[in-house]
């Protein structure tokens, strides 16, 4: 159904969840290897960060794991370029690097987070931070995540900050 929706849509915003919930439910029914083809039809047709990040998704849940690194690399870079979502694809990175079970690719992927923390923005998500106790039990580097919680929290603050100055309640004040 949601195949036939991709044959007849032409609005993109539609096209992107219907490929988004294609791929979602070729994983939840562990077809990875659809799943895999699914997403690269899926960058291919948009070829942002999001259907890298997609795609690399996807080649990792397929135990593709080198192609789901390299891809996730990709839309890092490209996010950098594009000065935008930088958080969410080198958490995604660093998720993915996590599922290897490699510590050394897990602290190569913190490296890549840890570098992109420097780089300017348009826009941008607060950093997560849901990976930090796998990569601690993985045995990863502990000084980088701790520097990378800390900055994640300092993100939150000051996103808390600027959205409670913004509130009317702050304005009623002024």
């Amino acid at each position: 159904m949601l195949l036939s929706g991709l044959a007849t849509e032409s609005e993109w915003n539609v096209r992107v969840e219907l490929h988004t919930c294609a791929i979602s439910e070729c994983g939840l029914a562990e077809n990875t290897a659809a799943a895999v083809k699914l997403a690269q039809a899926y960058h291919q047709e948009f070829r942002d960060d999001i259907s890298l990040m997609g795609l690399s998704r996807a080649l990792i849940e397929n135990n593709e794991l080198e192609a789901g690194l390299l891809r996730a690399r990709e839309a890092l870079e490209l996010s950098i370029q594009n000065q935008g979502g930088v958080n969410d694809a080198a958490g995604n990175l660093v998720r993915l690097s996590v599922k290897t079970g490699s510590v050394e690719a897990v602290n190569e992927a913190m490296e890549a987070l840890v570098d992109s923390t420097d780089m300017p923005r348009k826009w941008d998500c607060v950093l997560d931070t849901d990976w930090c106790d796998d990569a601690e039990a993985l045995g990863a580097d502990m000084e980088m995540i701790s520097w990378i919680r800390e900055v994640a929290l300092a993100q939150l603050l000051h996103t808390k900050r600027r959205k409670s100055e913004r509130s009317p309640e702050s304005e009623a004040k002024t």
